[in-house]
């Protein structure tokens, strides 16, 4: 039987979207340096495991909850990002990272209009921040063809 194209993930979708099972062992206390490094590298698979252990050691680490919803946004699994921004929402909801990264996650997930009310929060908590005027001019340039 001939396998008809486009209907068989391709390896980089199935990359892309992978979460390894384990991650190498790091000394205690530094799961969230070492998911910052795995994240900033574009290891997304291990920054999400290394900040859901840093997330785990403190539950009220903002850091480590924006950090596992990042890398679950540029792994594509928004299922995931959305419930880690839930958490997110309970420890930090009115700072502007927080906004400003549920903002690009919709950008990313193309709901552009919780997008830009996401994006709009953070440039009143935090006017002209250079952050944020870039990634409204991302989304502008995304909706205007």
């Amino acid at each position: 039987m001939t396998a008809i194209a486009g209907c068989e993930p391709t390896t980089i979708e199935v990359s892309r979207n992978a979460i390894p099972q384990s991650v190498p062992s790091v000394p205690p206390g530094a799961e969230l340096s070492t998911a910052m490094t795995a994240f900033e590298s574009g290891n997304f698979g291990y920054s999400a495991k290394y900040f859901e252990m840093a997330a785990k050691k403190s539950p009220q680490d903002v850091t480590a909850c924006l950090g596992l919803a990042a890398s679950y946004d540029w792994l594509y699994r928004f299922d995931l990002s959305q419930r880690a921004y839930d958490t997110c929402g309970k420890i930090a909801k009115e700072t502007f990272s927080y906004h400003n990264n549920l903002g690009f996650s919709y950008l990313l997930r193309g709901d552009y209009g919780k997008a830009s009310v996401s994006f709009a929060r953070a440039r009143e908590l935090r006017p002209a921040d250079p952050v944020v005027e870039t990634n409204l001019r991302i989304l502008r340039d995304a909706t205007s063809g």
